[in-house]
């Protein structure tokens, strides 16, 4: 059985990292002729849960999932951990007694419970009861439609209120202001502002020894002396030698010899892992992170699709595609600062067709939009097939990184 799993990250109000949605799938068609939805949603838990580690697809974060009324009143979620899950109510759910009963035994048992794509209706007040959080869509209901529903919500108990597909650093702003404490969208991933302003020399500092490690001949010994100039990076380094991503046995404790075990490829990814990590730090880490989980994953692809790029190449773009949304600056501007070659900036600026149909694919995959036409149209491919391995690898990979930080 064929089994998709993507995650979203949901933010707090100072856009660190609270938890994720889990998105499911059992492959990339709508229905499913030979059992119901319940059913499939259960396979889909049960392969995903069993499968897989959860710390490697949750990091630690609690994990939002959906359930569909059937499998609320079958006491589903009560085979997975409390600490681990918040149980999303279907906006479809009807609150009679069987779901409420359902609801506040699961609360009893300690779980966290939340309100999809949440409309008021009175009807709903006994499920308000027992939640701790209510989920807004914002594109379904927009927030200036929003204060008639929240002033109708009953106000007896803390409710935490969540915005959803939350798009732009304005929505993100004026949803705080209305009360919502949590965030979920790609409006992390934008420029709040396209700043016009110089490069500052810190940021100058970083790409030059992002500049350092472009070049397809890396001087080790020039790369060492200024990774031991940077106390943060030293520290780092170390940290994420000897994480348990690479198993050793026995720790590593020198600049020298942790270069030497990972390797002109290994470091040259380090190197621009810290470099796009440090270039702002008012950015959610969670940026940082989806642009390795994407730097990896397109690394990953290069055995099996035929492009102009290296593996290192492929991890790099990936890694650097999210660099205007990190320093809220348009992408040539930062490209004049950095010594990278000409068709890797091709790339970058969007004018590689072929790595832009390469990158929608993992991108797409990484966000879980499973109708995309391009998933669709590919889900045959021997590539396709190794996207769930590769993303799972670059989870690993990303998680590994950020215990470092």
């Amino acid at each position: 059985m064929k089994v998709f799993v993507a995650r979203q990250p949901v933010f707090t109000a100072k856009k660190n990292l609270f938890g994720y949605e889990l998105l499911f799938r059992l492959g990339l068609e709508n229905s499913f002729p030979d059992i119901d939805g319940s059913t499939a949603t259960s396979s889909v838990l049960a392969n995903t849960f069993f499968s897989f580690e959860l710390n490697d697809i949750l990091s630690g974060k609690p994990g939002l999932i959906n359930f569909p009324q059937d499998l609320l009143i079958k006491r589903t979620p009560l085979l997975f951990p409390k600490e681990h899950i918040i149980i999303e109510v279907l906006e479809d759910v009807e609150p009679n007694q069987e779901v409420i009963n359902a609801l506040k035994e699961f609360k009893t048992q300690g779980f966290r419970i939340a309100l999809d794509d949440f409309i008021y209706d009175k009807k709903f007040d006994a499920m308000i009861q027992v939640c701790n959080m209510i989920k807004f869509d914002i594109m379904a209901t927009p927030l200036n439609t929003l204060a008639p529903i929240l002033s109708a919500i009953p106000k007896e108990r803390p409710i935490t209120l969540l915005a959803e597909k939350v798009e732009t650093y304005k929505e993100f702003e004026t949803a705080k202001e209305m009360g919502f404490s949590l965030f979920q969208g790609y409006f992390f991933a934008k420029p709040e502002v396209l700043s016009q302003s110089d490069i500052s020399a810190g940021q100058v500092t970083k790409l030059k020894l992002a500049s350092a490690v472009a070049g397809r001949d890396l001087d080790l010994g020039n790369v060492a002396e200024l990774i031991k100039k940077d106390v943060s990076v030293s520290f780092k380094l170390l940290k994420f030698i000897n994480a348990a991503y690479f198993r050793r046995a026995t720790p590593v404790d020198t600049i020298k010899d942790a270069i030497t075990y990972l390797g002109t490829d290994e470091l040259k990814k380090f190197i621009n892992v810290v470099v796009v990590s440090d270039l702002n730090p008012d950015k959610p880490n969670e940026l940082i992170r989806s642009s390795v989980i994407r730097a990896r994953m397109l690394e990953r692809c290069a055995d099996m699709v035929k492009t102009q790029y290296t593996p290192d190449e492929l991890f790099t773009i990936g890694l650097f595609s999210s660099m205007d949304a990190i320093m809220d600056m348009p992408m040539a501007k930062i490209l004049e600062n950095i010594a990278l070659s000409g068709h890797i900036k091709d790339a970058l600026l969007g004018r590689d067709k072929n790595f832009l149909q390469l990158s929608r694919l993992v991108t797409h995959f990484e966000r879980g939009l499973w109708e995309d036409r391009l998933l669709k149209l590919t889900q045959d491919t021997r590539l396709f097939k190794k996207l769930p391995e590769f993303y799972l690898d670059a989870l690993k990979m990303a998680d590994s990184f950020f215990s470092a930080a």
